[in-house]
């Protein structure tokens, strides 16, 4: 393998088992660049980052979180349009944060940090989502998308797309320091630059040209203070601020949002207005609003839950990524603050059993929401669900078709239609009527009620009688029909089949990617 292969590889490793991959379909919508993205749960083979760098289709999709859940890289997803790149780059640079930007393949950006070991990744997730607050980007999804990952039930966490899919000709590039153009090389020093340990990342203290640091407080107050307050913000800000206040200073509130007013606003409010905020808080204790400009841009709700008068208790759970294993029935994973949830389809419908399972999996209790909100928030979720179905064989109907293969090819062959009363299965050439015309194919005759024993014996009870009959009709092209059995008439099941000792095998190929 190429060294620059080899150089790459290292960089973007995450999870082995399994990969994303995106086959664009040239539409754009909203911004973000159209097609269609897969997980499949294969090995990550050197051939599969050869060919991403070559530009081969479809390009490669790394799940950063590994089975230990640690991860060696992480990133900030920027999906805002328009976007000015080197804007990003030259606030990144003034914060001296250890990140690297690349364009993404929707032309947003990727902002990444990058390990010298692997770290947890719940260290790597809070990092990034408070230095998404930093650069104005505080709602912008944070890869890894998880703190853990539920091996054991199958789980693999979100993919992100990788940069330079095509090298050095790639619209996926990185970014130097001045905001021009990186080249695969020039990308690989910036990552031997800026590349940083799980020390120096848990010591890292965000730099900003005026320092201003709410101890006891909201981040978003700590920031918007430091950068100062522009008009367009200032009311939401105000009421911010008065929040934390009442909080602090129950006797001396009201003087301190008026030195707040004109100490951090770029433009102090009017006094009248700042009065018709003190009026307002006199009559009740208001809440945060968290989700409300500017506040939200530079939201670390991570931080400010740790804070004495941050948020507290008042909080929304962040529910996010949903994941659909499908199946008969169907399992999901839900990410909880970056805690991956599993739950069935009625702890999932249910607002009570997804409380309960929250509790018992994951020690959270996710506040109670009106049945309309809840109802809204689970449909945003199925709106952008990743659906994996899982291998045909692990469901009912291949477990079905599975047992039935063993039964015609195991119980043994019928040399006359008599020993079909035996159990055994008679091999018989019979036309059939298909578009091509009449064609004659190889087909078995049972009697049902053997192959329901053989079923029974294997503890096979997904399908009943009614189930097998309308399974073989409608998908396997057989059907019923009725021949005489030593000397009476008997009720016989059919399909078209082709032993294992003959050339070619009928059962019908179930195998296919896994599209969500």
């Amino acid at each position: 393998m190429d060294e620059r292969v080899k150089k790459f590889k290292s960089i973007f490793y995450g999870l082995d088992r399994a990969y994303g991959q995106y086959k664009s379909d040239g539409q754009s919508v909203n911004g973000k660049a159209g097609g269609q993205a897969y997980i499949l749960k294969k090995p990550v083979v050197d051939q599969l980052w050869i060919d991403h760098l070559d530009k081969k289709e479809p390009s490669l999709g790394i799940i950063p979180i590994r089975d230990d859940s640690t991860c060696i890289w992480g990133c900030i997803d920027i999906d805002t349009y328009p976007l000015v790149h080197k804007n990003i780059v030259r606030k990144i640079r003034d914060l001296e944060l250890p990140l690297v930007m690349c364009k993404s393949k929707s032309g947003g950006a990727h902002v990444f940090l990058f390990l010298k070991e692997p770290v947890q990744a719940k260290l790597v997730r809070d990092k990034l989502q408070e230095w998404a607050g930093e650069l104005g980007y505080a709602n912008c999804e944070i890869f890894p998308k998880q703190i853990e990952i539920q091996a054991d039930r199958g789980d693999t966490g979100n993919f992100l797309n990788l940069p330079y899919h095509g090298g050095d000709d790639s619209m996926r590039h990185g970014f130097s320091d001045d905001g021009s153009g990186a080249s695969l090389d020039g990308f690989f020093s910036l990552y031997d630059t800026y590349c940083t340990t799980e020390e120096s990342l848990k010591k890292f203290k965000v730099k900003r040209k005026n320092e201003i640091e709410l101890n006891d407080g909201p981040p978003c107050l700590s920031t918007l203070m430091s950068q100062g307050i522009p008009p367009g913000g200032r009311d939401n800000t105000l009421y911010q601020y008065a929040v934390y206040a009442k909080k602090k200073w129950p006797d001396d509130w009201s003087a301190k949002i008026e030195e707040f007013n004109h100490k951090y606003m770029e433009t102090p409010l009017p006094a009248q207005q700042v009065l018709k905020t003190i009026r307002q808080h006199e009559k009740k204790d208001y809440q945060y609003k968290c989700k409300d400009q500017p506040m939200a841009a530079v939201c670390s709700l991570n931080i400010c839950r740790g804070k004495q008068y941050g948020v507290g208790n008042t909080f929304e759970h962040q529910v996010s990524d949903l994941t659909k294993y499908e199946s008969d029935e169907s399992t999901w994973f839900l990410n909880i603050d970056g805690r991956r949830l599993k739950l069935s389809t009625d702890q999932l419908y249910d607002q009570h059993k997804f409380r309960r399972a929250c509790m018992n999996e994951i020690n959270v209790m996710p506040n109670m929401m009106r049945p309309n909100d809840w109802d809204s928030r689970l449909q945003s979720l199925l709106d952008n669900v990743e659906v994996i179905q899982m291998p045909h064989e692990i469901t009912k109907t291949g477990r079905f078709e599975s047992l039935l293969e063993r039964f015609l090819e195991d119980q043994g062959e019928a040399e006359h239609i008599d020993e079909i009363d035996m159990g055994k299965a008679l091999f018989e050439e019979k036309e059939y009527e298909e578009k091509e015309g009449k064609i004659k194919r190889e087909t078995a005759y049972f009697k049902s009620e053997w192959l329901q024993k053989f079923l029974k014996r294997n503890d096979f009870k997904d399908f009943s009688t009614t189930e097998m009959a309308a399974h073989i009709r409608n998908k396997l092209g057989g059907g019923d029909t009725r021949r005489k059995v030593k000397g009476k008439t008997a009720y016989l099941w059919f399909v078209p089949w082709l032993r294992k000792n003959s050339d070619e095998f009928s059962t019908p190929d179930m195998g296919e990617e896994t599209p969500f």
